[in-house]
């Protein structure tokens, strides 16, 4: 059965509805509170990020960079695990409830992490291997070079996004039918997507540019509000700036849980629930 974009919206509008409460209590552990983790770290605020940038050689922040490093962990995997255990609660035959659905996501959630790294580490591998054969054959500093580059570069970003929409439905898959590892929900995501790749990748794509414009807009917008230095650090107007921050990080988390979830139902809707959710 391929998967129809409309239908996959449909079914999304359908979950949003019937799991408000879940998804809103999710966005909280998946969103809310790696905000406020990260907003805890100098590095990680676009204060610093702009002074930095516009003084390199001045010290803003002081430390070791295990520390950021260490934090970035962290949020992952509570990322990780909030997504899992919103798939499980959207897509479950039967709730556990959250205390449960929260376990699960994040045993599950490491294990989603994990897969993924090796996959994209693998990905990585392969495509630098091409430059790594090159070197002494191609002059990457002409003008030449730095076309192949960037036609290469292009390439690699397009061939992401495809790799991305095939496994778009892995955690779904996970989530639904409570697995802990990865690898099997990866190769039935491979095949669920083989007839709407295309589709999905023009989807995935066309999504990320939307996000990604709206990324790029508020952090000019943010940017230009402590360029002007009008506002002080905690005035009402930089409230407003994280609060968008939050609503925008928030869209993009929700968008991740309900299309994967509602593209599985699209792609399986003849079986009964009972096999699906085995």
């Amino acid at each position: 059965m391929t998967i129809e974009i409309r239908r996959g919206l449909a079914e999304a509008r359908a979950l949003a509805g019937e799991h408000k409460g879940a998804l809103a209590a999710y966005v909280g552990m998946g969103v809310v509170l790696p905000y406020l983790l990260l907003s805890s770290e100098p590095i990680f605020n676009l204060r610093t990020v702009m002074a930095m940038i516009t003084s390199p050689y001045s010290a803003y922040v002081s430390g070791s960079v295990a520390g950021p490093l260490y934090l970035l962990g962290i949020v992952a995997v509570i990322v990780a695990g909030a997504m899992l255990a919103a798939w499980n609660a959207v897509l479950a035959e039967i709730r556990e409830g959250y205390v449960s659905e929260i376990m699960y996501g994040m045993v599950a959630g490491v294990a989603f992490l994990v897969g993924n790294a090796i996959i994209y580490i693998g990905v990585g591998l392969l495509a630098v291997a091409p430059i790594v054969a090159s070197i002494g054959i191609v002059e990457w500093d002409s003008l030449a070079g730095g076309a192949i580059a960037a036609a290469y570069r292009l390439f690699l970003s397009l061939l992401g996004s495809w790799i991305g929409a095939r496994l778009c439905l892995t955690g779904a898959i996970m989530g639904a039918s409570g697995k802990l590892e990865p690898f099997t929900a990866f190769a039935e995501s491979w095949r669920l997507t083989r007839e709407a790749q295309w589709r999905l990748f023009a989807f995935y794509f066309a999504y990320g540019l939307l996000i990604a414009a709206a990324f790029g807009g508020l952090a000019l917008l943010h940017g230009a509000v402590i360029w002007n230095n009008a506002q002080a650090p905690g005035s009402l107007l930089e409230t407003a700036m994280s609060l968008g921050w939050v609503m925008l990080f928030a869209l993009y988390f929700l968008g991740q849980i309900l299309f994967a979830a509602s593209f599985l139902r699209a792609a399986r809707p003849s079986v009964a629930a009972t096999e699906v959710f085995a």
